[in-house]
Order: C-alpha cells, then structure tokens, then sequence
C-alpha cells in the first residue's frame, strides 16, 4: 500500500494481510497498512486490528500512535488498539469532508 486511502476516518478496523506470495510471510505488507490507517485517521482516531500472535506490529505502533494497547486474544491471535495518530490525515482533507 503506497497512498493513504480517503479520509479521514474517526476509526478503522482491520484484519491487515501478511502473505506475501506463495503465502510466505510477510510482516512489512501489514506494517504499510497500519502506516497508511495511520495517515487516514482523525488527529483523536482509533485503529483496531486483529493479527496473527507472531507478527511484530507493536513497534510499528508505537511509532505511529500516541497510544497502543493489547486489548485480548488468546494463543494464536492477538487484539490490538491504537489511538491518536503521530501523523493524522491532513487538515485540508478533513475540511473538504464536511462540505
């Protein structure tokens, strides 16, 4: 993923990908999402995320949120939550929104 999708978006939920082919793993796919999520969030948004437990997605996190946590999941999958975004979606995009 190379652009932010539209926003910006007060939440976002996602089970990001991390297949790369053949199915082999591939951790920095779900990072760029968790990059781009962060870019289409509102300066307070939220982003929740289901993930494999092995995936190292805490360090992205906390280089992308004020704020993360792990909220539950159990031996195979973890529940993530992550909050106010160090580089939210521009304010002109948040602008052309509430026209």
């Amino acid at each position: 993923m190379t652009a932010a999708p539209l926003g910006p978006y007060d939440g976002i939920v996602m089970n990001p990908p991390f297949h790369g082919g053949r199915r082999s793993a591939a951790p920095e796919r779900g990072r760029a999402f968790l990059a781009a999520a962060a870019r289409a969030l509102t300066p307070r948004g939220q982003l929740w995320l289901v993930a494999n437990r092995h995936l190292p997605y805490e360090g992205a996190l906390a280089g992308l949120f004020r704020h993360w946590e792990e909220t539950g999941g159990d031996s195979r999958y973890k529940l993530l939550h992550a909050r106010e975004p160090l580089t939210p979606a521009p304010a002109r995009q948040r602008q052309r929104q509430r026209r």
